[in-house]
């Protein structure tokens, strides 16, 4: 087996073990002789020194700005988001750190007692911008359901700063010592 120096190399590492990432050399299923190819294509004065695409760079150890999927949890505003027979509404709130983009609500919820029943009707607020077609509260647990599919939502971007805030209202308030416990915690967009 023939070696190249350092100067005739097409790729890195994970380039050569995982193919070319930009589709040049394979076909989507020939995995097979790839190195080979890129080996024979270097000799030739091919390309050299390509980078995977997954690793676009703006200059050498500064990488293009890119988005990512990240959790941007709620904090309670009141009695560390726990609904009892005195307390129905809790304002949920979250602090921009930087540029994002809700996509996802994911609620939990958990009930004590046998008259902890009420479900979570929400406003949406980014800024000061409603995220919902009517001013009426809608079943956050329906949407937020950890199990549900296709519940993505188009949430307007927001700046670094903007508060995201979930207005909760209790459909029915629990008695006595039952409660119901939230959490709220919004998936979306940043650019990193």
């Amino acid at each position: 087996m023939d070696y190249l120096d350092g100067d005739e190399l097409d790729g890195d590492v994970m380039g050569d073990v995982m193919g070319d990432l930009d589709g040049d050399d394979l076909d989507g299923m020939d995995v097979v002789g790839a190195a080979r190819r890129r080996r024979a294509r270097a000799r030739r004065g091919g390309i050299v020194n390509r980078k995977p695409g997954w690793r676009r760079q703006l200059a050498p150890g500064v990488i293009q700005p890119d988005e990512g999927m990240v959790p941007l949890p709620l904090q309670p505003l009141a009695n560390g988001g726990i609904f009892n027979s005195s307390l129905s509404v809790i304002t949920f709130q979250g602090q921009l750190q930087k540029p994002f983009r809700g996509e996802r609500l994911l609620v939990s919820t958990v009930r004590t007692g046998t008259t902890a029943i009420g479900r979570l009707l929400t406003q949406f607020f980014i800024g000061t911008d409603l995220m919902q077609a009517d001013i009426q509260g809608w079943d956050a647990e329906l949407i937020g359901n950890p199990n549900s599919f296709g519940t993505r939502l188009t949430m307007k971007a927001a700046e670094p700063g903007v508060l995201i805030r979930a207005i909760v209202t209790l459909s029915n308030n629990a008695a006595g010592t039952d409660t119901i416990f939230a959490n709220f915690t919004l998936l979306g967009r940043i650019v990193h």
